[in-house]
Protein backbone atom coordinates (compact mmCIF):
# COMPACT_ATOMS: atom_id res chain seq x y z
CA UNK A 1 0.00 0.00 0.00
CA UNK A 2 2.87 2.68 1.08
CA UNK A 3 4.52 1.33 -2.24
CA UNK A 4 1.14 2.60 -4.26
CA UNK A 5 0.44 6.04 -2.17
CA UNK A 6 4.49 6.90 -3.26
CA UNK A 7 3.86 6.01 -6.76
CA UNK A 8 0.58 8.22 -6.85
CA UNK A 9 2.86 10.82 -5.17
CA UNK A 10 5.23 11.28 -7.71
CA UNK A 11 2.57 10.90 -10.38
CA UNK A 12 1.09 14.21 -8.68
CA UNK A 13 4.31 15.73 -8.43
CA UNK A 14 4.91 15.34 -12.03
CA UNK A 15 1.42 16.72 -12.86
CA UNK A 16 1.54 19.58 -11.14
CA UNK A 17 5.44 19.87 -12.44
CA UNK A 18 4.09 20.06 -16.19
CA UNK A 19 1.13 22.03 -15.43
CA UNK A 20 3.56 24.67 -13.63
CA UNK A 21 5.89 24.27 -16.49
CA UNK A 22 3.22 25.10 -19.16
CA UNK A 23 1.97 28.24 -16.98
CA UNK A 24 5.60 29.88 -16.72
CA UNK A 25 6.13 28.94 -20.34
CA UNK A 26 2.55 30.95 -21.66
CA UNK A 27 4.02 33.57 -19.21
CA UNK A 28 7.11 34.34 -20.41
CA UNK A 29 5.34 33.82 -23.97
CA UNK A 30 2.82 36.88 -22.92
CA UNK A 31 5.84 38.93 -21.31
CA UNK A 32 7.58 38.97 -24.96
CA UNK A 33 4.65 39.11 -27.41
CA UNK A 34 3.61 42.49 -25.22
CA UNK A 35 7.38 43.41 -24.95
CA UNK A 36 7.71 42.82 -29.26
CA UNK A 37 4.45 45.19 -29.75
CA UNK A 38 5.81 47.79 -27.56
CA UNK A 39 8.85 47.98 -28.97
CA UNK A 40 7.42 48.12 -32.84
CA UNK A 41 4.94 51.44 -31.17
CA UNK A 42 7.58 53.01 -29.23
CA UNK A 43 10.29 52.22 -31.61
CA UNK A 44 8.47 54.18 -34.20
CA UNK A 45 7.25 56.89 -32.23
CA UNK A 46 10.59 57.50 -30.41
CA UNK A 47 12.84 56.64 -33.47
CA UNK A 48 14.76 54.02 -32.39
CA UNK A 49 15.73 51.23 -34.79
CA UNK A 50 17.10 48.60 -32.45
CA UNK A 51 13.51 48.47 -30.89
CA UNK A 52 11.89 48.19 -34.57
CA UNK A 53 14.14 45.57 -35.55
CA UNK A 54 13.64 43.54 -32.90
CA UNK A 55 9.96 43.79 -33.45
CA UNK A 56 9.65 42.81 -36.41
CA UNK A 57 10.00 39.94 -39.12
CA UNK A 58 12.13 40.89 -42.66
CA UNK A 59 8.92 39.34 -44.05
CA UNK A 60 6.47 41.63 -42.15
CA UNK A 61 3.43 42.33 -44.45
CA UNK A 62 1.48 45.22 -42.67
CA UNK A 63 -1.01 46.88 -44.69
CA UNK A 64 -3.30 49.53 -44.15
CA UNK A 65 -6.68 50.40 -45.90
CA UNK A 66 -7.12 53.87 -47.44
CA UNK A 67 -10.32 55.01 -48.72
CA UNK A 68 -10.88 56.84 -51.17
CA UNK A 69 -13.59 59.46 -51.41
CA UNK A 70 -13.43 60.58 -54.80
CA UNK A 71 -14.72 56.70 -55.93
CA UNK A 72 -15.81 54.87 -52.42
CA UNK A 73 -13.30 52.12 -53.45
CA UNK A 74 -9.90 51.22 -50.83
CA UNK A 75 -6.80 51.55 -51.66
CA UNK A 76 -4.22 49.41 -49.68
CA UNK A 77 -0.89 50.70 -48.42
CA UNK A 78 1.62 48.40 -47.31
CA UNK A 79 4.80 48.88 -44.91
CA UNK A 80 7.55 46.93 -45.84
CA UNK A 81 10.41 45.73 -43.78
CA UNK A 82 12.52 48.80 -44.72
CA UNK A 83 10.02 50.88 -44.89
CA UNK A 84 8.98 50.75 -41.19
CA UNK A 85 13.22 50.81 -40.07
CA UNK A 86 13.70 53.79 -42.21
CA UNK A 87 10.80 55.76 -41.46
CA UNK A 88 11.86 54.81 -37.89
CA UNK A 89 15.27 55.93 -38.46
CA UNK A 90 14.35 59.02 -40.04
CA UNK A 91 11.31 59.87 -37.46
CA UNK A 92 8.84 60.07 -39.68
CA UNK A 93 6.37 59.52 -36.72
CA UNK A 94 7.69 60.92 -34.08
CA UNK A 95 5.68 61.83 -30.96
CA UNK A 96 6.50 63.00 -27.39
CA UNK A 97 5.45 59.81 -24.28
CA UNK A 98 2.61 61.71 -22.85
CA UNK A 99 1.38 62.07 -26.66
CA UNK A 100 1.45 58.02 -27.86
CA UNK A 101 -1.58 56.67 -25.84
CA UNK A 102 -0.43 53.51 -26.23
CA UNK A 103 -1.97 50.07 -24.86
CA UNK A 104 -1.42 46.39 -25.81
CA UNK A 105 -3.84 44.06 -25.84
CA UNK A 106 -2.82 40.11 -26.33
CA UNK A 107 -6.23 38.29 -27.86
CA UNK A 108 -5.10 34.79 -28.78
CA UNK A 109 -2.06 32.98 -28.14
CA UNK A 110 -1.71 29.29 -29.91
CA UNK A 111 1.63 27.98 -28.71
CA UNK A 112 3.79 29.87 -31.72
CA UNK A 113 1.06 31.90 -33.52
CA UNK A 114 0.02 34.77 -31.25
CA UNK A 115 -2.85 38.13 -32.37
CA UNK A 116 -2.31 41.75 -30.65
CA UNK A 117 -4.14 44.69 -30.93
CA UNK A 118 -2.17 47.93 -30.45
CA UNK A 119 -3.97 50.81 -29.87
CA UNK A 120 -1.92 53.77 -30.01
CA UNK A 121 -2.27 58.22 -30.97
CA UNK A 122 -1.52 57.96 -34.64
CA UNK A 123 -2.91 54.22 -35.21
CA UNK A 124 -4.58 51.07 -34.06
CA UNK A 125 -2.85 48.01 -35.40
CA UNK A 126 -3.49 44.33 -35.37
CA UNK A 127 -0.59 42.42 -35.25
CA UNK A 128 0.07 38.58 -35.82
CA UNK A 129 3.71 37.23 -34.12
CA UNK A 130 5.33 33.91 -34.76
CA UNK A 131 7.68 32.47 -32.52
CA UNK A 132 10.75 31.48 -34.28
CA UNK A 133 13.96 30.76 -33.00
CA UNK A 134 12.46 31.53 -29.50
CA UNK A 135 11.97 35.10 -30.31
CA UNK A 136 8.00 36.53 -31.39
CA UNK A 137 8.19 38.71 -34.19
CA UNK A 138 5.21 40.57 -36.04
CA UNK A 139 4.98 38.94 -39.52
CA UNK A 140 1.62 40.20 -40.55
CA UNK A 141 -0.02 43.71 -39.52
CA UNK A 142 -3.42 45.46 -40.47
CA UNK A 143 -3.76 49.14 -39.42
CA UNK A 144 -6.21 51.98 -38.78
CA UNK A 145 -6.31 55.49 -37.59
CA UNK A 146 -4.94 56.07 -33.83
CA UNK A 147 -7.53 57.45 -31.69
CA UNK A 148 -6.15 61.30 -31.81
CA UNK A 149 -7.79 60.72 -35.72
CA UNK A 150 -11.00 60.50 -37.43
CA UNK A 151 -11.84 56.61 -37.43
CA UNK A 152 -11.59 55.29 -41.02
CA UNK A 153 -15.46 54.06 -40.93
CA UNK A 154 -18.06 56.62 -39.18
CA UNK A 155 -20.84 54.90 -37.39
CA UNK A 156 -19.43 52.03 -37.46
CA UNK A 157 -20.91 49.37 -35.14
CA UNK A 158 -19.14 46.42 -34.52
CA UNK A 159 -22.51 44.24 -33.77
CA UNK A 160 -23.91 44.95 -37.21
CA UNK A 161 -20.89 43.19 -38.83
CA UNK A 162 -20.41 39.82 -37.13
CA UNK A 163 -22.57 38.01 -39.21
CA UNK A 164 -21.04 38.97 -42.58
CA UNK A 165 -17.84 38.42 -41.04
CA UNK A 166 -18.12 35.14 -40.22
CA UNK A 167 -20.22 35.07 -43.71
CA UNK A 168 -16.92 35.93 -44.97
CA UNK A 169 -14.85 33.16 -43.21
CA UNK A 170 -16.82 30.55 -43.91
CA UNK A 171 -17.29 31.48 -47.66
CA UNK A 172 -13.86 31.43 -47.92
CA UNK A 173 -13.58 27.71 -46.65
CA UNK A 174 -16.10 26.98 -48.55
CA UNK A 175 -14.02 27.95 -51.60
CA UNK A 176 -11.02 26.75 -50.47
CA UNK A 177 -12.09 23.18 -49.51
CA UNK A 178 -14.52 22.88 -52.75
CA UNK A 179 -12.07 24.26 -54.89
CA UNK A 180 -14.27 26.99 -56.16
CA UNK A 181 -12.56 30.02 -57.39
CA UNK A 182 -15.28 32.28 -58.38
CA UNK A 183 -16.41 31.91 -54.02
CA UNK A 184 -12.52 32.57 -53.58
CA UNK A 185 -12.07 35.52 -55.71
CA UNK A 186 -14.88 36.80 -53.73
CA UNK A 187 -13.86 36.61 -50.27
CA UNK A 188 -10.02 37.80 -50.50
CA UNK A 189 -7.97 40.62 -51.82
CA UNK A 190 -6.27 40.60 -54.82
CA UNK A 191 -3.48 41.24 -52.33
CA UNK A 192 -4.31 38.11 -50.17
CA UNK A 193 -1.05 36.58 -48.23
CA UNK A 194 -1.28 33.20 -46.53
CA UNK A 195 1.50 32.00 -44.00
CA UNK A 196 2.25 28.35 -43.59
CA UNK A 197 5.08 27.14 -40.84
CA UNK A 198 6.97 24.64 -42.08
CA UNK A 199 9.47 23.05 -39.61
CA UNK A 200 12.52 21.67 -40.93
CA UNK A 201 13.99 18.47 -39.48
CA UNK A 202 17.36 18.82 -40.88
CA UNK A 203 18.14 22.27 -38.97
CA UNK A 204 15.54 22.44 -36.48
CA UNK A 205 14.74 25.91 -37.58
CA UNK A 206 11.18 26.88 -39.36
CA UNK A 207 9.99 28.29 -42.62
CA UNK A 208 7.81 30.18 -44.03
CA UNK A 209 5.90 29.36 -46.62
CA UNK A 210 3.57 32.70 -48.68
CA UNK A 211 0.71 31.50 -50.80
CA UNK A 212 -0.57 34.87 -52.46
CA UNK A 213 -4.23 34.94 -53.90
CA UNK A 214 -3.08 34.44 -57.27
CA UNK A 215 -1.70 30.94 -56.37
CA UNK A 216 -4.89 30.16 -54.09
CA UNK A 217 -7.59 30.65 -57.32
CA UNK A 218 -5.26 28.72 -59.38
CA UNK A 219 -5.12 25.71 -57.10
CA UNK A 220 -8.94 26.08 -56.82
CA UNK A 221 -8.74 26.08 -60.77
CA UNK A 222 -7.11 23.16 -60.77
CA UNK A 223 -9.06 21.12 -57.89
CA UNK A 224 -5.67 21.21 -55.82
CA UNK A 225 -6.81 20.27 -51.88
CA UNK A 226 -10.31 19.74 -52.53
CA UNK A 227 -11.84 17.74 -49.76
CA UNK A 228 -15.50 15.59 -50.54
CA UNK A 229 -18.63 17.95 -48.79
CA UNK A 230 -19.47 15.24 -46.05
CA UNK A 231 -15.50 16.93 -44.80
CA UNK A 232 -16.19 20.31 -44.96
CA UNK A 233 -17.31 21.21 -41.89
CA UNK A 234 -16.24 24.80 -40.41
CA UNK A 235 -17.02 27.16 -38.27
CA UNK A 236 -15.66 30.76 -37.30
CA UNK A 237 -14.71 32.92 -34.39
CA UNK A 238 -14.59 36.33 -34.25
CA UNK A 239 -11.96 37.41 -32.14
CA UNK A 240 -12.00 40.88 -32.45
CA UNK A 241 -13.60 43.63 -34.71
CA UNK A 242 -12.55 47.79 -34.85
CA UNK A 243 -13.20 50.57 -37.43
CA UNK A 244 -13.49 48.06 -40.67
CA UNK A 245 -11.38 45.32 -39.31
CA UNK A 246 -11.32 42.06 -37.60
CA UNK A 247 -9.47 38.94 -36.59
CA UNK A 248 -11.47 35.95 -37.02
CA UNK A 249 -9.92 32.24 -36.45
CA UNK A 250 -11.67 29.75 -38.72
CA UNK A 251 -11.74 26.05 -38.58
CA UNK A 252 -11.74 23.22 -40.82
CA UNK A 253 -11.63 19.66 -40.30
CA UNK A 254 -8.03 19.44 -40.93
CA UNK A 255 -6.83 22.90 -40.56
CA UNK A 256 -7.54 26.28 -38.65
CA UNK A 257 -6.20 30.08 -39.80
CA UNK A 258 -6.05 33.34 -38.24
CA UNK A 259 -7.63 35.69 -40.91
CA UNK A 260 -7.03 39.14 -40.42
CA UNK A 261 -10.02 40.82 -42.57
CA UNK A 262 -10.86 44.67 -43.54
CA UNK A 263 -14.47 46.19 -44.81
CA UNK A 264 -13.98 47.87 -48.59
CA UNK A 265 -16.50 48.68 -50.95
CA UNK A 266 -19.27 47.05 -48.35
CA UNK A 267 -17.72 44.13 -48.43
CA UNK A 268 -15.24 41.91 -46.00
CA UNK A 269 -12.34 41.38 -47.59
CA UNK A 270 -9.80 38.87 -46.23
CA UNK A 271 -5.97 40.41 -46.40
CA UNK A 272 -3.75 38.07 -44.07
CA UNK A 273 -3.81 34.41 -42.43
CA UNK A 274 -1.52 32.06 -41.07
CA UNK A 275 -2.89 28.68 -40.79
CA UNK A 276 -1.68 25.47 -38.87
CA UNK A 277 -2.91 22.04 -38.95
CA UNK A 278 -5.23 20.34 -36.89
CA UNK A 279 -3.02 18.34 -34.30
CA UNK A 280 -6.48 16.97 -32.30
CA UNK A 281 -8.21 15.57 -35.38
CA UNK A 282 -8.20 11.92 -35.18
CA UNK A 283 -9.31 9.25 -37.64
CA UNK A 284 -12.23 8.64 -35.49
CA UNK A 285 -13.36 12.07 -36.49
CA UNK A 286 -12.97 11.15 -39.96
CA UNK A 287 -15.19 8.28 -40.30
CA UNK A 288 -18.53 8.28 -39.93
CA UNK A 289 -20.59 5.45 -38.05
CA UNK A 290 -20.79 1.95 -39.37
CA UNK A 291 -23.54 -0.56 -38.69
CA UNK A 292 -22.35 -2.84 -35.83
CA UNK A 293 -20.40 -0.70 -33.79
CA UNK A 294 -21.40 1.07 -31.03
CA UNK A 295 -23.03 4.78 -32.07
CA UNK A 296 -21.36 7.18 -30.41
CA UNK A 297 -23.01 9.07 -28.08
CA UNK A 298 -24.82 12.86 -28.57
CA UNK A 299 -26.60 15.29 -27.04
CA UNK A 300 -29.09 17.76 -28.91
CA UNK A 301 -31.75 20.65 -27.60
CA UNK A 302 -35.30 19.29 -27.87
CA UNK A 303 -37.64 21.45 -29.81
CA UNK A 304 -39.85 22.92 -26.81
CA UNK A 305 -37.40 22.55 -24.37
CA UNK A 306 -35.03 20.07 -22.63
CA UNK A 307 -32.18 18.01 -24.22
CA UNK A 308 -31.87 14.55 -25.85
CA UNK A 309 -29.00 12.35 -24.56
CA UNK A 310 -28.69 9.21 -26.62
CA UNK A 311 -26.69 7.54 -24.15
CA UNK A 312 -29.73 7.69 -21.62
CA UNK A 313 -31.94 5.39 -23.87
CA UNK A 314 -29.82 1.94 -23.48
CA UNK A 315 -31.89 -0.46 -22.44
CA UNK A 316 -33.76 0.49 -25.22
CA UNK A 317 -34.08 0.64 -28.80
CA UNK A 318 -33.85 4.01 -30.51
CA UNK A 319 -34.96 4.76 -34.11
CA UNK A 320 -33.50 8.46 -35.38
CA UNK A 321 -35.40 9.63 -38.32
CA UNK A 322 -33.60 12.21 -40.34
CA UNK A 323 -35.97 14.30 -42.65
CA UNK A 324 -34.66 15.77 -46.03
CA UNK A 325 -35.39 19.12 -44.75
CA UNK A 326 -35.68 22.50 -46.35
CA UNK A 327 -35.15 22.27 -50.38
CA UNK A 328 -34.12 26.24 -50.89
CA UNK A 329 -37.60 27.25 -51.67
CA UNK A 330 -39.85 25.05 -49.53
CA UNK A 331 -39.35 21.91 -47.31
CA UNK A 332 -39.39 18.47 -48.15
CA UNK A 333 -43.13 17.26 -49.00
CA UNK A 334 -42.61 13.67 -48.06
CA UNK A 335 -40.81 14.10 -45.22
CA UNK A 336 -43.38 14.80 -42.90
CA UNK A 337 -45.51 11.63 -43.41
CA UNK A 338 -43.36 9.58 -42.07
CA UNK A 339 -43.31 11.84 -38.71
CA UNK A 340 -47.35 11.51 -38.77
CA UNK A 341 -47.47 7.81 -39.39
CA UNK A 342 -45.35 7.30 -36.31
CA UNK A 343 -46.57 9.79 -34.10
CA UNK A 344 -50.27 8.21 -35.36
CA UNK A 345 -49.08 4.82 -34.43
CA UNK A 346 -47.50 5.86 -30.87
CA UNK A 347 -51.14 7.37 -29.88
CA UNK A 348 -53.16 4.89 -31.36
CA UNK A 349 -51.45 1.30 -30.64
CA UNK A 350 -48.63 1.95 -27.64
CA UNK A 351 -45.80 1.84 -30.27
CA UNK A 352 -43.09 2.50 -27.89
CA UNK A 353 -44.06 0.15 -25.22
CA UNK A 354 -44.45 -2.42 -27.57
CA UNK A 355 -41.45 -2.39 -29.31
CA UNK A 356 -39.55 -1.19 -26.31
CA UNK A 357 -38.45 1.71 -28.24
CA UNK A 358 -38.27 5.59 -28.07
CA UNK A 359 -38.23 7.36 -31.42
CA UNK A 360 -36.91 10.89 -32.38
CA UNK A 361 -36.40 12.92 -35.80
CA UNK A 362 -33.23 14.85 -36.23
CA UNK A 363 -32.83 18.40 -38.52
CA UNK A 364 -29.79 20.52 -39.01
CA UNK A 365 -31.64 23.57 -38.25
CA UNK A 366 -32.47 25.96 -35.33
CA UNK A 367 -35.76 25.69 -33.08
CA UNK A 368 -36.90 28.55 -35.00
CA UNK A 369 -36.79 26.24 -38.45
CA UNK A 370 -38.08 23.37 -36.24
CA UNK A 371 -41.37 25.65 -35.34
CA UNK A 372 -41.55 26.25 -38.91
CA UNK A 373 -41.24 23.04 -40.40
CA UNK A 374 -43.62 21.65 -37.90
CA UNK A 375 -46.18 24.18 -38.78
CA UNK A 376 -45.62 23.41 -42.61
CA UNK A 377 -47.43 20.22 -42.28
CA UNK A 378 -50.48 20.88 -43.62
CA UNK A 379 -49.20 22.55 -46.66
CA UNK A 380 -47.36 19.60 -47.20
CA UNK A 381 -50.22 16.96 -46.93
CA UNK A 382 -52.18 19.26 -49.13
CA UNK A 383 -49.31 18.94 -51.81
CA UNK A 384 -48.95 15.05 -51.20
CA UNK A 385 -52.62 14.88 -51.76
CA UNK A 386 -52.58 16.77 -54.60
CA UNK A 387 -50.10 14.64 -56.40
CA UNK A 388 -51.87 11.27 -55.35
CA UNK A 389 -54.99 12.59 -57.34
CA UNK A 390 -54.16 15.17 -59.43
CA UNK A 391 -56.60 17.13 -61.16
CA UNK A 392 -57.41 17.14 -63.98
CA UNK A 393 -57.09 13.09 -63.91
CA UNK A 394 -54.07 12.56 -65.65
CA UNK A 395 -54.29 10.03 -68.99
CA UNK A 396 -53.69 6.25 -67.91
CA UNK A 397 -50.48 5.18 -68.78
CA UNK A 398 -48.58 8.65 -68.35
CA UNK A 399 -46.01 9.42 -66.59
CA UNK A 400 -47.85 11.16 -63.78
CA UNK A 401 -50.46 8.90 -63.83
CA UNK A 402 -47.99 6.58 -63.28
CA UNK A 403 -46.84 8.57 -60.24
CA UNK A 404 -49.64 9.45 -58.82
CA UNK A 405 -50.67 5.41 -57.87
CA UNK A 406 -47.09 5.33 -56.75
CA UNK A 407 -47.73 8.24 -54.01
CA UNK A 408 -51.11 6.62 -53.44
CA UNK A 409 -49.50 2.95 -52.53
CA UNK A 410 -46.24 4.79 -50.76
CA UNK A 411 -48.33 7.28 -48.76
CA UNK A 412 -52.14 5.60 -48.35
CA UNK A 413 -52.64 7.35 -45.18
CA UNK A 414 -54.78 10.58 -45.57
CA UNK A 415 -53.56 13.09 -42.57
CA UNK A 416 -55.91 16.15 -41.68
CA UNK A 417 -53.07 18.17 -39.59
CA UNK A 418 -53.42 21.80 -38.21
CA UNK A 419 -50.61 24.63 -38.24
CA UNK A 420 -50.80 24.53 -34.24
CA UNK A 421 -50.97 20.77 -33.28
CA UNK A 422 -48.61 20.43 -30.58
CA UNK A 423 -46.33 17.27 -31.72
CA UNK A 424 -44.89 16.32 -28.72
CA UNK A 425 -45.03 12.57 -28.69
CA UNK A 426 -42.07 12.14 -30.85
CA UNK A 427 -39.94 14.97 -30.25
CA UNK A 428 -37.33 16.81 -32.64
CA UNK A 429 -33.96 17.37 -32.23
CA UNK A 430 -32.34 21.12 -33.10
CA UNK A 431 -28.37 19.89 -34.83
CA UNK A 432 -28.31 23.19 -35.22
CA UNK A 433 -24.70 23.23 -35.42
CA UNK A 434 -24.51 20.20 -37.70
CA UNK A 435 -22.39 18.54 -35.01
CA UNK A 436 -24.12 15.14 -35.45
CA UNK A 437 -25.21 15.57 -39.29
CA UNK A 438 -21.54 16.71 -39.92
CA UNK A 439 -20.29 13.43 -37.61
CA UNK A 440 -22.63 10.83 -39.64
CA UNK A 441 -21.90 12.61 -43.12
CA UNK A 442 -25.13 12.97 -44.29
CA UNK A 443 -25.09 16.67 -44.69
CA UNK A 444 -25.06 18.47 -47.88
CA UNK A 445 -25.51 21.68 -49.66
CA UNK A 446 -25.97 20.43 -52.94
CA UNK A 447 -28.03 17.46 -53.09
CA UNK A 448 -30.28 15.82 -55.87
CA UNK A 449 -30.03 19.16 -57.79
CA UNK A 450 -31.08 21.11 -55.40
CA UNK A 451 -28.87 23.56 -53.56
CA UNK A 452 -29.99 23.61 -50.26
CA UNK A 453 -28.62 23.68 -46.37
CA UNK A 454 -30.35 19.36 -45.97
CA UNK A 455 -29.54 16.57 -44.89
CA UNK A 456 -29.87 13.57 -46.85
CA UNK A 457 -32.65 11.35 -45.82
CA UNK A 458 -31.28 8.72 -43.16
CA UNK A 459 -32.92 6.25 -40.98
CA UNK A 460 -30.74 5.07 -38.04
CA UNK A 461 -31.88 1.67 -35.45
CA UNK A 462 -29.79 1.59 -32.03
CA UNK A 463 -30.57 -1.83 -30.67
CA UNK A 464 -30.49 -1.81 -26.67
CA UNK A 465 -26.92 -2.03 -26.42
CA UNK A 466 -25.95 1.50 -28.13
CA UNK A 467 -24.80 -0.64 -30.84
CA UNK A 468 -26.35 0.63 -34.77
CA UNK A 469 -28.18 -2.38 -36.03
CA UNK A 470 -30.01 -0.98 -38.84
CA UNK A 471 -28.25 2.10 -41.11
CA UNK A 472 -30.24 3.74 -44.04
CA UNK A 473 -28.94 7.27 -45.92
CA UNK A 474 -31.19 7.52 -49.16
CA UNK A 475 -30.41 9.12 -52.44
CA UNK A 476 -34.02 9.98 -53.18
CA UNK A 477 -37.24 9.84 -52.19
CA UNK A 478 -39.10 6.45 -53.44
CA UNK A 479 -36.15 4.23 -51.46
CA UNK A 480 -36.70 5.06 -48.54
CA UNK A 481 -38.07 2.14 -45.74
CA UNK A 482 -42.04 2.48 -44.76
CA UNK A 483 -42.33 2.39 -41.20
CA UNK A 484 -43.73 -1.47 -41.73
CA UNK A 485 -40.05 -2.45 -42.21
CA UNK A 486 -38.80 -0.56 -39.80
CA UNK A 487 -40.70 -2.23 -37.17
CA UNK A 488 -40.35 -5.38 -38.60
CA UNK A 489 -36.68 -5.21 -38.57
CA UNK A 490 -36.75 -3.59 -34.49
CA UNK A 491 -39.21 -6.67 -33.64
CA UNK A 492 -36.47 -9.04 -34.47
CA UNK A 493 -33.88 -7.38 -32.49
CA UNK A 494 -32.80 -9.59 -29.24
Amino acid sequence: MSRVIVLFAMLALLCATAVAQRSNTQAADSVAIKQAVLDFAEGYYSGDVARMERAISQDINRCTPRDLPQTGRTAPTYSTYSGLIENTRAKVGALDDTARHITVQILDIDNDVANTKLISASFVDYHQLIKLDNQWKIINGLSSPGTSLPPRMKDFKPEDERAAIERTALDYFAGLYATDAKRLELTINPEFSKISLVPLQQTGKTSLRRQRAEAAIENALAHVGKQDEEYRDFSARIIDITDGLAVVRADAMVSYEFLQIYKSGGQWRILNSIAKPRTDFTTAQAMTVIAGDLMPDFTLPIYGGGEYTLSKYRGKNVLLVFPRGWLGTTWCTYCPYQYLELEKRIRESDLKAKYNLEVAFVLPYNTDRVKDWLEKFPEAMTTLENVKNPQPQPPTGSQQADYAAWARKAFPIRFSVKKDDPHTLIPVLADEKRTLSHQLKIFSSFWDGVSSEQNRATVLVIDKKGVLQFKYVGQMTEDRPSVDYILDFISRLK
